[in-house]
């Protein structure tokens, strides 16, 4: 499978050189991460096998979110480790011959897996020991021997906040070096359609109040998107950029910073907003999922930027889970977005799996509910996370000729319909048919040539579209 080079539309649509909405559908991957081990015997993440990128195929997704570390890029100040590279560029191809896009993200949780609280240390009344996370190098974490112990967020110690403001401020110039990195990565991609874009940051930490803050995050977001532009100038196309919000979330009182291209004076061609909907998931309480995607529509649109779901998903198959996750997939059909699912596999050894007091983490008794299944310790298989795969193999369509006008999904019976506009007669239509073993009947108009090719776990259909408008519907052959 071809997989073209994406921009952004007039119409703020992912496309790609065909015009085709291109739906990025698919989930997180670990595997090339840096994360805080806080169990000896266990390592934080786990490497995708071939069974693993079979499996993913299987599913239909087109697209991985590939977490990579500053830390990992930048071991030593001024060393940017080419192995490192290599392996991103390993997987960046696994997952292309595989028929899935890459989107690189440089992922960090709580700044960086080097700040965290010494096992042994007493914190004060009202204090805890703080886990380490990801992201920054240990050289970057100037924290200025500030306690690491937290109340109850893993960002609102004093030495997160502390190693946040002196990398905002650049001090010691870390800024420029996290600008490098990043230039880095871009030198080694530019031009190679297989990667859907980067994402600069993830879930930044807003460590100071909004009117402080602000020109220092816009400050950064400029300079890394001018950066990776450089990078990328002797490509023919440059690829989507997608930006995410800052979030205070260890003084909530201080709001969020949405990244604004119209503050740095940035051209803003194909940018791309990047928030996570965790709205009835981690968040419970306040806007509903349907609301919180409503809220990010509004602001994407406002800031004539693209809208893709960087992170969502559910850790369990409870029946509120997964109908948590049906409500969820509903409203990404009916505005036809697409986003990756939070995660493929979660180690045991994972910061997210280990137990926040020292004092319980060795033997800890667990299931990490993720979409293949694990029990801790020691990373047992459970098999797949059979309810939640259903929803996300769904059909859908991976390239739509024109633009989708309407499309509705049924995880449980397979049937589905697509109308679109705008189609330029001779394109070909994509679309993913499900991983159901039941074959479908295809039907529709303003097509011809319907081709039903693919993987053992599901069908890729393939129609050439004779219309400018045009619809196809599926329903199981038994119907």
């Amino acid at each position: 499978m071809t997989l073209r080079p994406l921009s952004l539309s007039a119409d703020l649509r992912i496309v790609d050189d065909l015009d085709r909405e291109v739906l990025l559908r698919g989930v997180n991957i670990t595997s090339l991460g840096e994360y805080w081990q806080g169990l000896a015997d266990t390592p934080p993440t786990l490497p995708l096998e071939e069974d693993d990128w079979a499996a993913l195929a299987d599913c239909g997704f087109s697209v991985i979110r590939l977490i990579v570390h500053w830390s990992l890029l930048e071991p030593r100040r001024g060393f940017f480790d080419t192995a490192y590279l290599d392996a991103i560029d390993g997987y960046v191809r696994s997952a292309a011959r595989h028929g899935m896009y890459t989107l690189i993200d440089m992922h960090q949780d709580a700044y960086s897996a080097y700040i965290f609280t010494p096992e042994g240390e007493v914190c004060p009344p009202g204090y805890k020991p703080a886990k380490g996370w990801d992201g920054a190098p240990a050289w970057a974490c100037l924290t200025e021997g500030k306690s690491t112990c937290i109340r109850t967020e893993r960002n609102d110690s004093e030495a997160v906040q502390t190693a946040w403001n002196n990398f905002y401020h650049n001090t010691e110039g870390l800024r420029d070096e996290f600008i490098q990195a990043w230039a880095f990565v871009a030198q080694r991609f530019a031009g190679r359609s297989e990667v859907a874009g980067y994402d600069l940051l993830n879930e930044p930490e807003m460590s100071q109040p909004l009117e402080t803050f602000e020109p220092l995050y816009q400050r950064l977001v400029g300079e890394t998107l001018l950066a990776l532009r450089k990078a990328e100038s002797v490509a023919a196309f440059g690829h989507l950029l997608f930006l995410e919000p800052a979030l205070a979330t260890a003084h909530p009182e201080w709001g969020y910073c949405v990244p604004d291209p119209a503050r740095w004076g940035y051209p803003g061609d194909n940018l791309v907003a990047a928030p996570h909907n965790y709205f009835d998931s981690i968040q419970q309480g306040g806007l509903s999922l349907e609301q919180g995607s409503d809220l990010f529509v509004q602001v994407s649109m406002g800031l004539k930027i693209g809208l893709w779901v960087g992170e969502y998903g559910w850790w369990d198959a409870e029946a509120a889970s997964v109908d948590a996750a049906r409500r969820f997939a509903a409203d990404q059909d009916a505005k036809a977005q697409g986003g990756a699912w939070w995660q493929w596999c979660q180690s045991c050894g994972d910061p997210h799996s280990v137990p926040d007091d020292p004092a319980f983490r060795r033997g800890a008794v667990s299931v990490q509910g993720h979409l293949q299944v694990l029990e801790c310790p020691g990373n047992v298989p459970l098999g797949p996370n059979t309810p939640l795969l259903a929803i996300l193999s769904r059909p859908y369509p991976r390239a739509v000729p024109g633009r989708v006008v309407t499309l509705e999904s049924d995880f449980q019976t397979g049937r589905f319909s697509l109308r679109a506009t705008g189609a330029t007669p001779g394109t070909e239509l994509l679309l993913w048919t499900g991983s159901s073993a039941a074959t479908h009947h295809a039907s529709g108009t303003g097509l011809t040539d319907i081709l039903r090719p693919g993987p053992a776990g599901g069908y890729l259909l393939r129609a050439t579209v004779t219309s400018s408008d045009f619809q196809v519907s599926l329903s199981p052959d038994q119907e």
